[in-house]
């Protein structure tokens, strides 16, 4: 099933009008599009059962004006159509917060007014740094908190090795958004880690060629987890240094002196990345 925000973008940006549908409440907190016959097009639902009962309503929405509807299992889940510049333009920031953030949450108020109808605020929560997940206060209505992305973090492995490899096949299986630089790619490998994860795999043609230019294309920022493998690191650690970074390690032939992780004296490089991955996250 697609993915429902660059969904939702893209149905806007052609000029669509599609119903986003959303739990209000509970710990299962979903969202999905639909079409204007109650059908699913992206999300996280698998079945369409869940919206029989609200179908008949559908096709007669109008954009900004929701309406609430209950599941078979009881579930309360807000139905509202998605239309024109001003929604395009917010849910735009909502991507970008799920693309580029540290972590992201859409937060979602439906509450009644005093003449009976629905009024429905969003809030895009992004944090570009380490950060405390967001707590909602006690009141009246309903509120939806839900993530726009895993909200582990951002993870930049550089280096050639087994072990950086390991280290980021691990980040991305967990649900860190990891970038591998590196200047002997393996494509095979990294084409099979994109399935597992958000893995993105930069080459260059020698250490030297990093730059301070190439550092900002790379979206190094405040808050990001670095891990350095390479030995040959002397012309971008002063670069890296620079980087007010949530956790830096230097292992494998690049440690200096005693090797970050759990598990520095492990014999494989699956072992050795389990424990770094394991100690940044616990940092």
């Amino acid at each position: 099933m697609k993915s429902w925000l660059p969904f939702l973008v893209s149905e806007l940006s052609a000029g669509g009008e599609p119903v986003l549908a959303q739990t209000l409440s509970g710990r299962d907190v979903r969202a999905a599009v639909l079409d204007g016959s109650g059908t699913v097009l992206a999300g996280d639902w698998r079945g369409t059962g869940i919206f029989r009962g609200a179908k008949r309503f559908i096709g007669e929405m109008l954009p900004g004006e929701p309406l609430v509807a209950v599941a078979g299992d009881g579930r309360r889940f807000l139905l509202e159509k998605q239309a024109g510049p001003k929604a395009l333009a917010f849910w735009k920031d909502a991507l970008e917060g799920q693309e580029e953030a540290w972590a992201a949450w859409l937060l979602t108020v439906a509450a009644s007014t005093g003449d009976g109808d629905l009024r429905v605020a969003r809030h895009v929560l992004a944090a570009r740094g380490p950060w405390i997940p967001p707590s909602v206060p006690e009141g009246e209505g309903d509120w939806s908190l839900l993530p726009l992305n895993a909200g582990l973090g951002r993870l930049f492995v550089f280096g050639d090795d087994d072990l950086a490899f390991e280290a980021a096949a691990l980040g991305g299986r967990i649900g860190l958004k990891v970038t591998l630089v590196t200047v002997k790619p393996r494509q095979a490998e990294a084409e099979g880690f994109q399935s597992v994860g958000a893995f993105n795999v930069i080459s260059f043609p020698d250490w030297g060629s990093l730059d301070p230019e190439s550092f900002s294309m790379l979206g190094l920022r405040t808050g990001v987890m670095i891990l350095v493998t390479s030995p040959d690191n002397a012309p971008f650690m002063p670069e890296i240094s620079k980087v007010e970074s949530g956790w830096l390690g230097l292992a494998g032939a690049a440690a200096r002196g005693e090797e970050p992780g759990l598990f520095p004296a492990a014999v494989t490089p699956a072992q050795r990345a389990l424990g770094l991955i394991t100690e940044m996250l616990g940092g």
